[in-house]
């Protein structure tokens, strides 16, 4: 099997519902990652073969995102581009499925984004061509197509209430992660740790008047008085809140990905490889905990060890879901999402799959650690995760 190597990595920075990015269409914010991340590469258009994107909420959005994205950036129409959709581990799983194609030796250099506009999601009428009398219901496919489990027909939020439950997580343990995550992303933000990740998104107002979005929208400055304030969501006497959950979100982020042969050929230097990635499915009433089982088999496909790895980006879905993996995992916090996660930088979900890849590589490379994991827990119940070695 062919070496699969990560030559530039991009994101753009995350808005905050009906914020800064909502403007712009989750082709829009793709096109934006693919055009800066070929310019970081420093290869010419031509020599990408593929594009595989992934997103969750396609409707309205036109066929195929990826292809769009592909033509509409001027790459080589001979080339392949799907659009994937395995809900929070999206961006991840395109990034599995043009390292597969990598490793096979049917391509050579493949554009993996992850993208969503969470701001644009559609509403959607079902079964509206069979109405012939009566009213019918307006869903809102936010929580139709994503944040509500399909299996378990209830909002992802009672799957962390589920895990904070099982593991005896308490209200006070959840807002104290969430306020670490909030003083983490603003501590970054401050000191500049996300410039050099971050590709800004201009934005042209009603009067042509064009400002550049440089910075992440999300992060707040809070307390744990302001968080023990707000009010459960999903389950009466429950401790889950939407301070301590991640939020609604639009961005993208996306990697220029090559085989061996593609990185001599273009004379390129790479920033790293794909040692591993892994997906394991886990009870759907239970999805959070998925990263637990899917670390250790993307290791073992590694051939490393826990003892190996020196940093860790796992996606904070929910406070919740987040200290229960941790309390399998037993990981230092110090070694993990030392710039913030979902509940700070927000969680546009078919973005965050690659988000976190980015954002592993730039922090590693600053920790001078030789390898990394990202992962996160997917709706329905598979965890994903991805092994990264620094170069």
């Amino acid at each position: 099997m062919k070496d699969v190597y990560i030559v530039a990595a991009v994101r753009t920075p995350i808005g905050d519902f009906n914020g800064e990015l909502a403007s712009k269409s989750v082709v829009d914010l793709g096109c934006v990652v693919t055009e800066e991340v070929i310019k970081r590469a420093g290869i010419d258009k031509c020599c990408i073969q593929e594009v595989v994107a992934g997103m969750i909420y396609k409707a309205g959005q036109k066929g195929n995102p990826a292809r769009q994205i592909q033509i509409r950036c001027q790459l080589p129409a001979s080339g392949y581009a799907c659009t994937i959709d395995q809900q929070c581990g999206s961006g991840m799983r395109a990034m599995e499925a043009i390292s597969e194609k990598i490793m096979l030796g049917k391509t050579d250099v493949g554009i993996a984004i992850g993208m969503e506009s969470m701001s644009n999601a559609a509403y959607v009428l079902n079964n509206v061509r069979n109405l012939r009398m009566g009213d019918t219901t307006l869903s809102d496919s936010i929580t139709l197509d994503g944040l509500n489990c399909a299996i378990c027909n209830y909002h992802m939020g009672v799957t962390a209430e589920n895990l904070a439950e099982k593991y005896d997580i308490s209200r006070q343990e959840q807002d104290k992660l969430a306020l670490l995550s909030h003083e983490r992303a603003l501590k970054a933000q401050q000191e500049g740790k996300f410039q050099e990740e971050i590709v800004p998104v201009e934005i042209k107002d009603r009067k042509g008047t064009i400002t550049s979005v440089d910075k992440d929208e999300h992060p707040k400055k809070t307390t744990m008085e302001t968080l023990a304030r707000l009010k459960t969501v999903f389950k009466k006497d429950g401790t889950v809140t939407a301070g301590n959950a991640s939020g609604i979100n639009d961005g993208a982020a996306a990697l220029v990905l090559m085989s061996e042969e593609a990185v001599k050929k273009y004379n390129v230097k790479p920033i790293a490889k794909i040692k591993g990635i892994a997906s394991v499915g886990v009870e759907p009433q239970f999805m959070g905990i998925g990263p637990v089982f899917a670390i250790p088999k993307a290791l073992e496909y590694a051939k490393l060890t826990m003892n190996d790895i020196g940093y860790f980006e796992i996606n904070e879905a929910f406070a919740a879901q987040f200290l229960a993996c941790n309390k399998e995992l037993k990981l230092n916090m110090e070694k993990v999402n030392a710039n913030g996660s979902g509940i700070a930088l927000g969680h546009p979900v078919g973005a965050t799959g690659v988000r976190i890849i980015v954002s592993l590589i730039y922090e590693a490379k600053r920790r001078n650690v030789k390898y990394g994991v990202a992962s996160l827990c997917v709706g329905g119940g598979p965890g994903i995760a991805s092994v990264i070695e620094i170069m």
